[in-house]
């Protein structure tokens, strides 16, 4: 996943010693879903995956768990690459309570609603807002015919 050229400063040095610390903690396993670090495996929807090193591997849920689910129709191979999430979204709060190893599609789904808030916030900002002041005077007498217009019940 890519990292915002504002935040990579905190992903220098010793950041990686931290990323190798927590990686070692969690046995290089994602701490949501259990599946193993740089392995193929095959991802069905829903985040289900199973190891392609066994012919008839089961399935495990993104909680870790065992799944019945036998076949699936809508899969795909995929090579596990873990991440390490803050769980409180700030950068450079590096306590090991505050990380968790986790694959990308754990990873992508904590901070779903995370990136929602950030990318409307950073769209917002980059709007102009529309400045009754500003606005020239025919448009300012145009808005305001517009308005008792619409304050009119309709016949």
């Amino acid at each position: 996943m890519p990292i915002r050229r504002d935040l990579r400063i905190f992903y220098r040095g010793p950041w990686l010693q931290v990323r190798l610390r927590i990686l070692a903690r969690a046995h290089h396993r994602c701490e949501q879903c259990g599946v193993p670090n740089h392995q193929r495996v095959e991802r069905g929807p829903d985040g289900l995956w199973r190891s392609l090193l066994s012919l008839r591997g089961k399935w495990h849920s993104p909680q870790g768990r065992v799944s019945a689910c036998q076949l699936l129709a809508d899969t795909r191979e995929v090579r596990i690459v873990l991440t390490v999430a803050h769980l409180n979204h700030i950068a450079g709060d590096d306590r090991d309570e505050n990380l968790l190893a986790l694959c990308q599609w754990c990873h992508l789904n904590y901070d779903k609603l995370h990136h929602k808030e950030t990318r409307s916030a950073r769209k917002d900002a980059a709007r102009p807002l529309l400045d009754v002041i500003a606005m020239p005077p025919a448009a300012a007498a145009f808005g305001e015919k517009f308005e008792s217009l619409a304050q009119t019940e309709p016949r």
